[in-house]
């Protein structure tokens, strides 16, 4: 894979994640309980971290991206049920997953596998604790 596929690539995933932020802020203050609270508080640093790591890499390969966010946002925060934008927050997630596995597949690249592995890790972990919450929520009802 080229070095500009390869950074558009990480260009693209950094302005999902700057989304990733703004909806999870969005829905942490917008939390109507502790625990939907906490959950999006472990989202939302997820979210700063991934952005950290994939701008510290865009840097190391010589960009600065694009500066961009995204437009998941705006979509999450469209939906007026918790649960719905809850729902969407995880596919979100899990795009992202796959986005990290289709770069990672493309052979080991040492400047670029370590952050796009801790990354899909924190994205792990947040798709686990929203489902977690969702069983949660579902046995309530």
């Amino acid at each position: 894979m080229s070095e500009t596929t390869l950074e558009s690539r990480i260009t693209t995933l950094l302005e999902a994640e700057r989304a990733g932020v703004f909806a999870a802020r969005a829905l942490h203050e917008a939390a109507t309980d502790s625990a939907q609270g906490d959950l999006m508080a472990l989202i939302l640093d997820g979210e700063r971290e991934s952005c950290r790591t994939l701008g510290r890499t865009l840097l190391r390969m010589g960009s600065g991206g694009s500066g961009r966010v995204g437009d998941f946002a705006q979509k999450v925060l469209a939906l007026e049920d918790p649960v719905d934008r809850l729902r969407l927050l995880i596919k979100g997630q899990e795009w992202v997953v796959r986005k990290i596995d289709e770069a990672l597949a493309t052979g080991p690249q040492e400047m670029i596998t370590d952050p796009l592995v801790a990354v899909r890790h924190l994205h792990d972990i947040g798709i686990g604790k929203c489902r977690e919450y969702l069983q949660i929520v579902d046995s309530e009802k």
